[in-house]
C-alpha cells in the first residue's frame, strides 16, 4: 500500500497505473464473454441435432451403433460442456472451448467416416444416406470462429484436409456400386464447397477484424480530440459543442442557462512547491470534486491549465450566486492538499439567446478577472447585458 507523501496524497503515477491496469483486465474479459455466450448459445444446439439424429433412427428400428454409442453420448456430452460454460467464469470459456472443439468436429468425421465403411461394405443404401457436407462445413467454420484468427484457418483447412483424405481413398478403394449423383455430390459439397466456404469466411472474419480497429482507433481519436488526457473531463473542443446544444435548448425550451469559469489559486505555487505531479494531482482531485457537486444535467470540462468552465442548465440568475458559492466551499473544504487549503476563483455569467461560445466565455473571464482581483477565493457574477431576459424553468 502507498505511504502518504508530504502533501497528504498518493502519487499520480502510481495511482493511474493501477487503474489503468484494472480498465486494462475488464478489456481483456470481453472477448472470453463474448466466447462464452456463444458456446451457450452453439452447445444446446448441437445437443438437440444429436438426439434428433439418434431419435429419428431409434424410433425406426434402423439405429446403428453409430446413433447409440456416439450420437446420444455426444449429446450428453454436450449438455455437461452447457453447465460447465453456464457455470465457469468467462476466463474458464477456453476449457469448454477445447473439448466442443474435440468433441464437435470428431463426431462429425466419425459419422462421415462411418457412411463411407458402410457404402465400401454394403454398397449404396438410401435409407442410411445423408449429407455430411454441411457438418463438415460447420466443423470448419467452429474453428474459425472459436480459435484465433493466427490458427483458425490452419485449424480449418487440415480439419478439411482429413476428410478429403478420407473421401479420397473411398473413392479409390471402393467397389461397391454407388450411384452417380451420390459420387457426383460428394466431389461438390466435400471437395470443392468447405474450401470456398473457409475462404470466404476467413476474409469475413479478417474484414470484421480490421473494421473494429478502424473503428476503435476512431473512437480513440474522437476520445484525444474532446476528452482531457490528465482529467478525464470533456475538453476546451468538447465545451464547444456542448454549448451549441444548450444554447439550442434555451432558446427552443425558454429555460435558462448559465456558465462560469473557474481557476486554482495560486497554482504555481503547488507546481513550484510541491512539483508537477502533485500538481496533476491537484487537477484530477479538483475535477472529482466538481463533478460530484454538480447535477447530472450540468457540464464540467478542463479549459486550459488549472482553468475549468462549467454550463448549468435550467439555472436561473437568482440561484447563479448560490451555486457557485456551493462549489466554492465544497473545494475549500475537500482538503485536496493537506497541508495547504486549494481554493478557487469563479466567474459566472448568464446566456442569452443571441450569445456565442466567445462572447459568453469573454463575460464569465472578466467575472473571474474581478474575483482574483478581490482577493481569490470568491464567486463574481458578471453584470446583466442591457438585454437580459432571465428565463424560469
Amino acid at each position: 500500500m502507498d505511504e502518504p507523501t508530504s502533501s497528504g496524497i498518493r502519487p499520480l503515477a502510481l495511482r493511474t497505473t493501477t487503474e489503468s491496469l484494472g480498465e486494462g483486465q475488464s478489456l481483456l474479459l470481453r472477448p472470453q464473454q463474448t466466447e462464452r455466450r456463444l458456446l451457450i448459445l452453439l452447445l444446446p444446439l448441437f445437443a438437440v441435432a444429436c438426439v434428433t439424429g439418434w431419435a429419428d433412427v431409434e424410433l425406426t428400428g434402423d439405429a446403428r451403433w453409430f446413433e447409440r454409442y456416439v450420437m446420444l453420448p455426444a449429446a450428453v456430452v454436450f449438455v455437461g460442456l452447457l453447465v460447465w460454460a453456464i457455470r465457469a467464469p468467462a476466463r474458464k470459456a477456453r476449457h469448454v472451448r477445447v473439448v466442443t472443439l474435440v468433441v464437435g468436429p470428431g463426431v462429425v468425421l466419425v459419422g462421415f467416416g462411418q457412411q463411407l465403411w458402410e457404402f465400401a461394405s454394403h454398397g449404396f443404401d438410401e435409407t442410411h444416406y445423408f449429407g455430411m457436407s454441411v457438418w463438415l462445413v460447420l466443423s470448419c467454420a467452429l474453428y474459425i470462429f472459436l480459435l484465433p484468427s493466427g490458427y483458425a484457418w490452419r485449424f480449418a483447412v487440415a480439419y478439411y484436409l482429413v476428410s478429403v483424405l478420407m473421401l479420397a481413398a473411398f473413392l479409390l478403394y471402393n467397389t461397391a456400386p454407388i450411384p452417380r449423383f451420390v459420387v457426383s455430390e460428394m466431389v461438390m459439397n466435400n471437395l470443392v464447397a468447405p474450401p470456398l466456404f473457409i475462404a470466404l469466411l476467413s476474409a469475413f472474419t479478417r474484414l470484421q477484424v480490421e473494421y473494429m480497429k478502424a473503428r476503435t482507433h476512431a473512437e480513440d481519436l474522437r476520445e484525444l480530440a474532446l476528452v482531457d488526457g490528465l482529467t478525464r473531463l470533456p475538453n476546451r473542443r468538447a465545451f464547444g459543442q456542448s454549448f451549441k446544444r444548450a444554447r439550442a435548448r434555451l432558446r427552443r425550451n425558454k429555460t435558462p442557462l448559465c456558465a462560469m469559469v473557474l481557476d486554482i489559486d495560486h497554482f504555481k505555487r503547488v507546481n513550484d512547491t510541491l512539483g508537477h505531479q502533485v500538481g496533476d494531482e491537484v487537477l484530477v482531485r479538483l475535477a472529482t470534486v466538481l463533478t460530484s457537486e454538480l447535477r447530472g444535467t450540468d457540464e464540467v470540462f478542463r479549459w486550459g491549465g488549472e482553468e475549468f468552465a462549467v454550463l448549468l442548465d435550467e439555472t436561473t440568475s437568482a440561484r447563479l450566486p448560490e451555486v457557485g458559492e456551493r462549489i466554492r466551499l465544497a473545494v475549500q473544504n475537500a482538503r485536496i492538499l493537506d497541508d495547504s487549503p486549494i481554493t478557487i476563483s469563479i466567474g459566472a455569467t448568464h446566456v442569452q439567446p443571441q450569445d456565442d461560445e466567445e462572447s459568453v466565455f469573454h463575460r464569465a473571464d472578466l467575472a473571474l478577472y474581478r474575483s482574483k482581483n478581490e482577493g481569490r477565493n470568491r464567486v463574481t457574477v458578471n453584470d446583466k447585458p442591457a438585454d437580459f431576459v432571465d428565463f424560469r424553468p
